[in-house]
């Protein structure tokens, strides 16, 4: 074995040997110099991708990396890489929130497998939640495995001192076998496999937020039994055309008039099922998704027209 002692490197020296050490395959080696990278430049855009591609790599992340690598050579590009974005000639708020940066690092560990660099995603439902705070309605997440996406946002929120409930529904035993769509049967079996959760974990996991009520039960029957009459939130992660629909049925006159969905898979690849599904469910009423370059879909309930 062999220690060295590497002294005054410059940015861009910092990123070369993290760089050499992640196509090495030696992740921790990489993570230690781009921890030092992201100490000299906290909010640049590529230090912070470089970092979280070591945080929790999958077969994607050396992809991921040539990507970054490649747009740095675009003059000011100020590139940002995850799973299924990149982004450049950007700014990227999150960057500047130190306490957004912080919670969305803080609960990697029960995130979906494969996640990475997720933060254009949270950013938008944080953005959807902070809107919803001041309409009447409580918040509905569908589709919750282990809490990551709930989590981050009830810490950040501070939930905990918020008037109304957050009610999170899951089968927590798998997506059942009649709403499983074509093309999702590997992503859930490899990213949310039940047998690394369960129902109990989630509940207790929950407990410091007295108003967030995890509830077991199959979309969309577990709404005669459990539902909230008005709804201002919902994030929507079924990874099933069959039962997202059942639960846009169900709840959709419940949501308060300027109330916001966020559909997390809508414009994924092996969500094609639920893409042409929603399309359909929307198109038939006038009403359209906004389509976004994360994947998600975003929809603000109309006001009734007078």
């Amino acid at each position: 074995m062999v220690d060295l002692t590497l002294t005054n490197l410059s940015a861009a020296q910092l990123a070369a040997l993290g760089d050499a050490a992640f196509k090495f395959g030696d992740m921790g080696l990489a993570q230690g110099f781009y921890r030092k990278l992201v100490g000299a430049q906290p909010r640049s855009p590529s230090a912070q991708a470089r970092l979280g591609l070591t945080l929790r790599p999958t077969s994607r992340s050396r992809v991921m990396l040539d990507v970054l690598t490649t747009l740095e050579n675009i003059p000011n590009a100020n590139p940002f890489v995850g799973d299924g974005i990149a982004t450049w000639l950007k700014q990227p708020a999150f960057l500047h929130d130190p306490k957004f940066m912080a919670l969305a690092a803080k609960d990697l560990d029960i995130a979906p497998a494969g996640v990475s660099n997720w933060q254009w995603n949270l950013q938008t439902v944080l953005w959807a939640a902070q809107q919803a705070r001041h309409l009447d309605g409580d918040f509905v997440e569908l589709g919750v495995f282990r809490g990551h996406t709930t989590m981050f946002l009830a810490e950040y929120l501070e939930f905990a001192s918020w008037d109304r409930k957050w009610w999170l529904y899951d089968t927590f035993e798998g997506i059942p076998a009649d709403q499983v769509d074509p093309g999702w049967e590997q992503v859930n079996k490899n990213a949310y496999n039940p047998a690394t959760f369960t129902f109990e974990e989630v509940r207790q996991r929950f407990e410091p937020f007295p108003n967030i009520v995890v509830t077991q039960g199959r979309v969309p029957e577990i709404f005669a039994e459990v539902c909230p009459e008005r709804i201002s939130f919902m994030h929507i992660d079924l990874n099933s055309a069959t039962a997202e629909v059942g639960a846009l049925d169900a709840l959709y006159e419940r949501i308060a008039p300027g109330g916001i969905i966020v559909f997390d898979d809508f414009g994924w690849q092996a969500a094609h099922a639920q893409f042409r599904a929603e399309l359909e469910w929307f198109g038939s009423r006038g009403l359209a998704i906004l389509p976004l370059a994360t994947g998600q879909g975003l929809f603000v309930k109309p006001h009734p027209r007078a």
